[in-house]
């Protein structure tokens, strides 16, 4: 009879933790969000920006790391849809305003990452913008890019999407793996990657992908087996 008690006790505890709900990035955010901003506030009035990072890396690696991305739908600027949810390779969000001027550096890097990690790795650049002046800005990103717009005038940006920029703004990229869970978030995407030197600047990314792909592992030659 003990032995019958204590087997079904162990049942109810593994469905308790498998009915566990799963957290989504949107709502994590809609949770924790406002403290953070209070304290990131203080910290950058009282100039240190040392603890402003100490405080997002908690938030991040506390409430938003691994959480999951709820389907969203973006406009193409060429017309068609993305749908995250039918995009079968981890991703990389990399998010836009309208105002920022986007080096051609940049643009070749994105470019080349998106070639050498085709089949892989999909990119997504998301402008802040209407469709005019993000069809202007993101002519220069190759056909392996997918080039995406939300225009907030038309008052349609939902809950789901909407985090993506009033939570860190704009540059930032967000690393998204295969089924659909938050990795990172890296909000000096643009300052990375318009280094002078462009070797540099494609290594900053590549670790990212890196962990995507591998699992934080290096092949024997200590390099992704993707790099020529």
């Amino acid at each position: 009879m003990r032995v019958s008690m204590t087997l079904v006790m162990f049942v109810c505890m593994f469905s308790a933790f498998a009915q566990e709900p799963e957290a989504y990035f949107d709502f994590q955010i809609a949770k924790h969000l406002k403290a953070y901003k209070t304290q990131s506030e203080a910290a950058i009035l009282n100039d240190d920006a040392q603890y402003a990072e100490v405080l997002f890396d908690s938030l991040f690696d506390s409430h938003l790391k691994n959480s999951y991305i709820a389907d969203i739908t973006l406009k193409k600027v060429n017309g068609g849809r993305v749908k995250t949810s039918k995009i079968n390779n981890s991703f990389l969000l990399i998010t836009k305003s309208a105002w920022e001027q986007i080096d051609d550096k940049e643009i070749e890097a994105v470019n080349r990452l998106a070639k050498m990690y085709k089949g892989q790795i999909d990119v997504v650049v998301l402008f802040w913008s209407s469709r005019l002046i993000a069809k202007q800005r993101g002519r220069g990103y190759s056909s392996l890019v997918d080039v995406t717009y939300v225009d907030e005038r038309e008052n349609n940006a939902n809950h789901i999407i909407a985090p993506f920029k009033h939570s860190f703004g704009a540059p930032a990229c967000f690393f998204i793996s295969e089924d659909k869970k938050l990795l990172k978030i890296d909000r000096k995407f643009t300052a990375n990657l318009s280094t002078d030197d462009p070797k540099l600047a494609l290594e900053s990314a590549h670790q990212q992908i890196k962990m995507i792909l591998f699992d934080d592992k290096q092949t024997s030659a200590g390099i992704l087996t993707t790099i020529n």
